[in-house]
């Protein structure tokens, strides 16, 4: 699989996927994380597990972080050429790509072949690998978000994420991570992910709850007053054909219907 990796990103074998975010309140699609799946072709369809701790190892993983970017960006320049402009993606970079000197130039080398508001577009620090060039990641979040994309933390209150990146980092929205949804019911679990989100409102910042699978979890989140909402409970990740045909039907249809709408159960 190692001496495959070349020859799939050659080949385009890395497709996008994407899971939708939801409005807390309406339950109303308002975004999607951009996800990556590996269409080999003898082993089929390999999940991220299968091929990013490989590609981070090898040191490719850089590689094809910018190649999700540039197919997250044509998503989101299709998405505005069908009238669609308020639609937003996240996109997953890990902290040694987020942290290398090139990184801003090479993101706005490929962003500005697309036509789409930057806002739209939010890029993600990952926890899964703990960069020591920390002034340079300092240094290339304010230049995006000087350039107009927004940034979020991921896997908040897990691994190397922490209150600590809040103060370095100039952060619109903060993933909380799936064991603090999970440990949710108890009087400690339910303290500890109420004080993450008033911390957050105060500072001005998104609360978006991962790994959201059951209504009594949502029910708990929304009487948190977290703002969005990702996880089976509303959609499993889809093939950027399917996403796109949902997010179209859904869009259109709420232009001529003023009623909300919300995404099937799977």
């Amino acid at each position: 699989m190692q001496a495959d990796i070349e020859r799939a990103l050659t080949n385009q074998e890395f497709e996008l996927y994407l899971q939708f975010y939801v409005d807390c309140g309406s339950h109303r699609i308002v975004g999607a994380e951009a996800l990556s799946r590996w269409q080999h072709p003898e082993k089929g369809l390999l999940t991220p597990g299968r091929f990013i701790p490989m590609m981070e190892r090898e040191g490719k993983i850089s590689k094809l972080d910018y190649y999700s970017l540039e197919k997250v960006c044509s998503f989101l320049e299709e998405l505005v050429g069908l009238g669609i402009d308020t639609f937003f993606i996240s996109c997953n970079f890990s902290r040694d790509t987020f942290a290398a000197a090139a990184f801003v130039d090479n993101c706005k080398r490929i962003i500005g072949q697309y036509q789409f508001p930057r806002e739209l577009l939010v890029f993600e620090i990952t926890e899964s690998v703990s960069s020591k060039n920390i002034s340079q990641l300092q240094q290339n979040t304010v230049a995006l978000k000087e350039y107009g994309v927004k940034l979020a933390l991921d896997d908040f209150g897990e691994g190397f994420t922490s209150f600590y990146d809040l103060q370095q980092y100039p952060i619109d929205i903060i993933k909380l991570d799936k064991s603090l949804i999970d440990n949710m019911g108890t009087e400690r679990g339910d303290a500890i992910l109420k004080a993450m989100i008033r911390v957050g409102h105060e500072l001005g910042v998104t609360i978006l709850a991962e790994g959201v699978e059951t209504d009594d979890q949502v029910e708990t989140i929304t009487r948190l007053q977290c703002d969005l909402l990702q996880g089976f409970r509303f959609c499993y990740p889809l093939p950027r054909w399917e996403a796109q045909k949902k997010i179209s039907q859904l869009f259109l249809t709420a232009r001529t219907d003023d009623k909300s709408f919300s995404p099937s159960a799977p």
